[in-house]
């Protein structure tokens, strides 16, 4: 007889022998106890976590000859056979292939003969969402009064593909994915009884790359087994499945501690000649700083919520504390806006080097929240980052007259203090002219504002197209907790933009959608302030007057300057004839 795989040969026989499922188990043993077993139920969950199983096990359980306290007792005839798989009353469907109307209706036609030895037929849906709407259709009026003596089971992995009116007709059990501490145990128990030396980091690694799956888990045991032997190595794993041990990451962190450029690098090309996933690898990356993030906030009790060995836990809160909040939750947000780049990039590589690159000059970012309270106290704020520049940093944008200099801006974090809301009449700042390269705020927030620029134009113009035209051309500078500085082209743009109208039209749409309320500031360029001194120039913009003419006969006169005046919502200033009424 040729060897079992670890899966089938250690497959749960009794429900005490399921692991991570007990709210399940218990479950279905007081219903067989208390003589309430439904006629219909669902178990959904993830793959290899036991539905099936557990499926079969309840079959036996019911039809047992010996049950006691909900256990088959997988001695007698029922329960042999049903081990067999040669069980009539039990019957095991595959829906990929039994899931039209014509099998339903045939089905039907079954389900009325009684059992041929047990008390129940039981009959097993696998991958149960495979069958289609029209056959489900078909079967709900057997779903919901079947005969007594047939008990349905729909295992699926996709339980939100089942129809509601199929939901509501059966009991619904959500199995859960298995714990690292469940998978270990498991597997320590397996080896040894098999006889296989492993480290525990071994199978750390081993129920890490299962994602929560029983069955993955000693599949890929069967794997690691299957390559090193009797013996198994760390190395031996990494070699057999490609996996990337916890050290590479910590390296990458290390660098991006003491901005060590040439050693992220060099993890980098490490990777890549070792022929490794940068997918792969880019996601073990996010885990990492995800559990600096998690370290950072609880440190104390880091070990719960990260899933790692525990020195290496010990080294990732010795890192977080190393690490400001500002420079682990950056890190984390660029990781998470680069994924989708890194995953559909012709040139993968390139990506991640440039990530990596950011990660390593990231250190010292202060956050908006601590600068506003900076600004607020009157004190200067610090900026410890240390990244090179080709440049000085220009001074940031501030509302003349100012008591002091306004504090530097680095490539990361504007230090700008927040804008008031800016009104007709009022002063405005001036900035550097928009065809000129501006330094601009480059926080996730503002990369993803620019990325639904067109979106906004779009939904500005459907309530008012003159607006569109207008910020069309304007370029959003800065943002932070609840200012938006934008950067008009002109005069005619800034007044346009400081009409209370204009501007409650504006920030309604930007509040759609980033999701909070936002204070439009729109700013002119330095160029449009007409003095010799470099210093911030105070303006107030005209405002319009109606021109002495007869507007109505004058769209009389000329029908294609009033369509233009209705679809723009334009004023008519001046008139200009070129040949003028004698």
């Amino acid at each position: 007889m040729s060897p079992q795989v670890t899966a089938l040969k250690w497959r749960p026989q009794v429900f005490a022998d399921m692991v991570g499922q007990e709210h399940i188990t218990r479950s279905l043993q007081n219903a067989m106890k208390a003589e309430r077993v439904a006629h219909a139920y669902i178990f959904a969950g993830p793959r290899g976590v036991g539905k099936t199983t557990t499926a079969r096990i309840f079959a036996k359980a019911l039809n047992c000859r010996n049950l006691k306290d909900g256990e088959p007792c997988n001695t007698c005839d029922m329960c042999m056979e049903v081990n067999q798989g040669s069980a009539m009353d039990v019957i095991e469907i595959d829906s990929a292939s039994f899931n039209g109307v014509d099998d339903i209706r045939s089905l039907q036609e079954q389900v009325g003969t009684y059992p041929a030895k047990g008390k129940y037929k039981i009959y097993i849906f696998d991958e149960a969402h495979r069958i289609t709407k029209q056959a489900f259709d078909a079967f709900l009026k057997t779903l919901e009064e079947p005969p007594a003596h047939v008990i349905f089971i729909l295992a699926s992995t996709e339980i939100h593909q089942f129809p509601a009116t199929v939901q509501s007709r059966c009991q619904r059990f959500e199995f859960r994915a298995m714990g690292m501490d469940t998978l270990i145990k498991q597997l320590r128990r397996i080896t040894d009884a098999e006889g296989i030396e492993i480290e525990d980091k071994g199978l750390y690694q081993i129920a890490r790359a299962a994602n929560g799956s029983m069955r993955d888990s000693q599949r890929t045991l069967d794997q690691v087994i299957a390559f090193s032997g009797k013996k198994v190595t760390l190395e031996d794993i990494r070699v057999a499945l490609g996996t990337i041990e916890e050290d590479v990451y910590l390296k990458l962190v290390e660098s991006a501690v003491n901005q060590d450029v040439p050693s992220a690098l060099t993890v980098v090309k490490t990777i890549i000649e070792g022929g490794k996933d940068l997918e792969h690898f880019y996601g073990g990356l996010l885990e990492t700083f995800r559990h600096l993030a998690v370290a950072k906030a609880y440190p104390a009790s880091a070990a719960t919520f990260i899933s790692l060995s525990a020195e290496d836990v010990q080294k990732i809160v010795a890192f977080s504390a190393q690490m400001n909040e500002a420079q682990i939750l950056s890190s984390l947000r660029l990781l998470i806006e680069q994924e989708w780049a890194l995953r559909h990039s012709a040139n993968p590589q390139i990506v991640l080097e440039t990530v990596v690159l950011e990660l390593s000059q990231l250190k010292g970012l202060t956050s908006v929240g601590d600068l506003l309270k900076q600004s607020e106290s009157g004190s200067a704020p610090v900026m410890t980052a240390t990244r090179p520049a080709a440049a000085a940093p220009r001074p940031a944008p501030t509302a003349a007259p100012v008591p002091a200099p306004a504090p530097s801006q680095t490539n990361y974090q504007s230090a700008a203090p927040k804008p008031a809301s800016v009104s007709e009449g009022e002063p405005v700042l001036a900035v550097d002219e928009i065809e000129e390269p501006v330094e601009t705020d480059s926080s996730p927030e503002m990369a993803k504002l620019k990325s639904q620029w067109q979106e906004l134009l779009e939904k500005v113009g459907a309530k008012k197209v003159a607006l569109k035209g207008v910020l069309i051309d304007t370029r959003p500078k800065t943002i932070d907790a609840d200012t938006l500085v934008l950067l008009c082209k002109g005069q005619f743009h800034f007044e346009n933009l400081s009409k209370p109208e204009n501007k409650v039209l504006v920030e309604s749409v930007i509040e759609e959608l980033v999701g909070r309320k936002i204070n439009l500031v729109p700013v002119l360029p330095a160029s449009a302030a007409k003095t010799p001194s470099d210093k911030p120039v105070v303006r107030a913009p005209k405002s319009l007057t109606a021109p002495k003419i007869d507007v109505k006969e004058l769209e009389k006169e000329e029908p294609i300057v009033a369509a233009t005046m209705k679809l723009f919502g334009a004023k008519v200033v001046e008139v200009k004839r070129n040949n003028p009424k004698p």
